[in-house]
């Protein structure tokens, strides 16, 4: 396994924990979930080592949509206060 799949399979084992830990359900539609974001983090951490990946096309049209939806939705300024938040708090603890 490469720098990425560990990364990604190091996420995904939390997220599973997390989920036995709160009895989610774990069906078809949490396995594609699962799936989608493991392609996302793969892409990233392949991007973050300097390696440059081909462009997939579903991912794009699901971030789009999340991005538009995201927009819309009542909580859009608080999503960008966390994230904003979080930066700072990042930034804090990196100096």
């Amino acid at each position: 396994m490469n720098d990425s799949e560990t990364n990604v399979t190091d996420v995904i084992s939390f997220i599973l924990k997390k989920f036995r830990n709160e009895k989610v359900k774990q069906n078809l539609d949490v396995t594609s979930e699962l799936i989608l974001i493991s392609r996302i983090l793969y892409q990233r951490f392949q991007i973050s080592n300097g390696i440059k990946v081909k462009e997939d096309k579903s991912l794009t049209l699901v971030k789009n949509e999340i991005l538009k939806e995201i927009k819309d939705d009542d909580y859009y300024g608080l999503i960008n206060k966390f994230i904003s938040g979080y930066r700072q708090f990042r930034d804090r603890k990196l100096n």
